[in-house]
């Protein structure tokens, strides 16, 4: 089955809006996925700014809202 690496990386600084990109990669299997997912995950902070990520891998044919998604 294939899955699709679901990346969010936020931006966000205190007086301005977050702002979100997605990105989607794809992968031939679940582990391929997991083990890309959990290099992805970080969190870096400076003054007045930060940057984070979050990543999930979601079956291709499985829509967002689907309770057997893994991060």
């Amino acid at each position: 089955m294939t899955y699709i690496l679901l990346i969010v990386l936020t931006l966000s600084a205190p007086e301005k809006e977050s702002k979100d990109i997605e990105l989607r990669i794809t992968y031939s299997n679940k582990e391929e996925c997991l083990k890309a997912s959990k290099k992805i995950d970080f969190s870096f902070k400076f003054p007045g700014k930060e940057i984070k990520t979050k990543s999930e891998c979601i079956p291709k044919d499985a829509s967002k809202g689907n309770e057997n998604l893994e991060t």
